[in-house]
């Protein structure tokens, strides 16, 4: 009789499935996860253990100073209810920076023979601490953040408001580019911390001027090499450039000089991002027409799937050698002035095509912004997606 009832049962729950019905047996099957949960899941595997995050693509970001801090904020931006992590692992990624910060109070500077981006490991660094919120870390924030406020272009850097370095900041050594992105990242840790003085932020306004070429700023703006000299034109659209010193990073390249008139170097999306997140953080407010008109351009410049304003035809890849920085730089200042829109799914879409299945992503079309570092370019997706308005 026994046997005759689970054989019965058997036949019931088979002719169940045959005819569509639904049966009673639970699906234990996992939920499938998102882009953003594998993307996170692989970069907490290549978590070291010693904490940090190392390249093996590069020299440079071998030991880990600037990927640590930069891997570290991406996954602490998403919050720990969509992405669970490891144990430990948060705790063991600030006890790197700890250690491997110096007692001037710069990160970057383990090997005295290579400098591994300083002033950005150090920003980041910092808002990864000030993000963690340990009161036993106040004393080395503020040790970070005097720093950098020292690592600013002025009068204390021999460096007068003439100057077209004067307010921005650089590489973080006595070579390296001097430029927007590094300005924004050290702006938004001292923002973060906040230990923005009135001072540095007047100053860093002032450059921001010169990059978005506002009609408010004095100086002139850098000569293009190569191009005639002529009168200074008023060029202001809204958007910015990288840098007026280093000008070969300008990936909008120069309108050239015509009628009397110098060249200039153009607009273009990933510097207008960083634009627009240098004001706020240097306590531009939102409605400010300097953020008003950088919002705008991106609005006229929409693109996801490349960077608008880098010409198609240069001969140095910059178009797609920033693919991952653009979506993240874009994701990150769209969200900033909270634009409406299905912008978050599009740029979902986007990444969830190319995501490789591992979890991890890689830019193969060029090496050029070290994008092909699959633990920078996953870092970089995080940013992307988990950023929404």
């Amino acid at each position: 009789m026994r046997r005759t009832t689970i054989t019965l049962a058997l036949v019931m729950l088979l002719a169940a499935a045959s005819c569509g019905g639904k049966s009673n047996v639970p699906d234990r099957s996992p939920a499938p996860q998102s882009t953003l949960q594998r993307a996170c899941a692989w970069l907490w595997k290549q978590q070291g253990a010693d904490g940090g995050w190392h390249s093996e693509t590069y020299g440079l970001m071998r030991s880990g100073q600037s990927l640590t801090p930069f891997v570290l904020h991406a996954l602490l931006s998403v919050p720990e209810e969509q992405v669970a992590r490891p144990d430990g692992g948060v705790e063991k990624g600030l006890a790197f920076i700890r250690t491997h910060t110096n007692s001037e109070g710069c990160l970057g500077r383990s090997d005295r023979d290579i400098a591994d981006y300083p002033n950005h490991a150090t920003a980041y660094a910092v808002r990864c601490l000030v993000a963690a919120g340990h009161k036993a870390d106040a004393a080395l924030v503020r040790r970070m953040c005097g720093y950098l406020i020292a690592q600013q272009f002025n009068a204390g850097r021999n460096t007068s408001p003439e100057s077209l370095r004067w307010g921005g900041w650089g590489f973080g050594s006595d070579g390296g580019v001097m430029d927007l992105g590094h300005t924004r990242h050290v702006l938004e840790a001292l923002r973060d911390a906040d230990a923005l003085d009135a001072a540095t932020a007047d100053r860093a306004q002032a450059f921001l001027r010169l990059l978005q070429r506002h009609p408010d700023e004095a100086r002139p703006q850098p000569e293009v090499p190569g191009e005639p000299g002529g009168e200074t034109a008023n060029t202001y659209d809204g958007g910015f450039y990288f840098s007026p010193t280093d000008t070969a990073m300008n990936k909008g390249r120069h309108a050239p000089a015509a009628g009397g008139r110098a060249a200039w170097y153009r607009s273009y999306a990933t510097a207008t991002c960083d634009g627009l997140l240098s004001l706020l953080a240097a306590g531009v407010a939102a409605s400010d027409e300097r953020v008003e008109a950088a919002a705008k351009w991106l609005e006229m410049h929409p693109a996801i799937d490349h960077p608008a304003g880098i010409p198609t035809d240069d001969p140095t890849p910059w178009r797609v050698a920033v693919h991952y920085y653009h979506l993240a730089v874009r994701a990150e200042a769209w969200a900033a002035v909270r634009r409406k829109g299905d912008w978050p799914a599009e740029i979902e879409r986007h990444l969830a095509g190319v995501q490789r299945a591992n979890g991890s992503f890689v830019n193969e079309d060029s090496p050029l912004m070290k994008e092909n570092d699959p633990v920078l370019c996953t870092a970089l997706a995080v940013v992307a997606l988990a950023h929404r308005s």
